[in-house]
């Protein structure tokens, strides 16, 4: 089976899965692959440089940046140096000069400073629901444009087209929940005003929010786990590789003793894998725009 055929199917079982067992999903995907896929990428970024020239000033600012959002007081120096690192970051990622960087960290900071004294709309749903939507549908999406327009066959659209249907379906099909658990329940409370403005009569939202996210979860883990050859991950040393798997099992021993110990021990690499795959993410989206926009300048008669 190719590569395409093989992403459409893995695209179409994830959504079926997640129609049908949404909180299952979520939380299994997560729980499960969500560890497996932060090592092996933050393994095969650092192979790479993490697609900087510096690669230690990332790692730098990358780490100042979690500690600094697991351990920051919720006032506003802190969300502005939060904000701060996290523009400077992106700035070097692009591979602006020094003196950019510096201005993007600065107007950064002065975004997260007046956001936090201004306050922010439904934060909790920002903070939860954007940063999924983001980095495991968005770039995931944006990487296969890429892929795409890369090929230029016509079956290379084929996963693009698939996983803009399937995400589609929890808008047009009914989700239902076989194995509902204490998980839906303190969704459904601690978002009941978010849910509330978004439900439609005869409609159960919560229930297409938490399947979309298992469905986005899942495939961005399993897209990942599907790209062994192209991306090489899998070749690595016998220390690393020792290291790698340890460290995942640490992590699943932490889900078994309590859910909340195995969320609380893979934040740290679910965040950290984000803040690193930045400058991957906006290299992918500077060749996709040059690209249509290439394309675009040769179909001007």
């Amino acid at each position: 089976m190719s590569q395409n055929l093989l992403n459409v199917v893995a695209i179409f079982v994830c959504a079926a899965i997640a129609h049908v067992l949404p909180e299952t999903t979520l939380l299994g995907a997560y729980a499960i692959l969500g560890p497996a896929h932060y090592l092996t990428e933050i393994s095969w970024l650092h192979d790479r440089r993490y697609f900087v020239g510096r690669p230690w000033l990332l790692i730098v600012a990358a780490y100042a940046a979690l500690v600094i959002m697991l351990v920051r007081p919720h006032t506003p120096p802190a969300d502005g140096a939060l904000f701060a690192l996290l523009g400077g970051l992106i700035a070097a990622g692009i591979g602006m000069p020094f003196i950019v960087t510096v201005l993007v960290a600065v107007t950064s900071a002065v975004v997260g400073v007046a956001g936090a004294i201004l306050g922010w709309v439904f934060v909790a749903a920002i903070a939860i629901l954007v940063p999924t939507l983001i980095h495991v549908f968005a770039f995931t999406t944006m990487f296969m444009l890429t892929g795409a327009t890369r090929g230029r066959r016509m079956v290379d659209w084929l996963p693009v087209m698939a996983l803009t249907f399937a995400a589609a379906s929890f808008v047009l099909v009914p989700t239902m929940d076989l194995g509902r658990g204490a998980f839906m329940t303190i969704a459904v409370q601690g978002f009941s005003r978010l849910f509330a403005q978004l439900s439609v009569p005869g409609h159960s939202v919560e229930l297409r929010v938490v399947g979309f996210l298992g469905f986005a979860y899942s495939y961005h883990y399993v897209n990942w786990f599907l790209k062994t050859g192209l991306l090489g991950w899998h070749r690595v040393s016998l220390g690393r590789l020792v290291l790698l798997v340890s460290t995942w099992v640490l992590v699943m021993f932490a889900y078994t003793e309590n859910i909340l110990l195995g969320l609380l021990v893979s934040l740290p690499l679910s965040l950290g894998h984000v803040l690193l795959e930045l400058p991957l993410n906006v290299l992918t989206a500077r060749r996709l725009v040059t690209a249509s926009f290439s394309r675009s300048r040769l179909s001007v008669p």
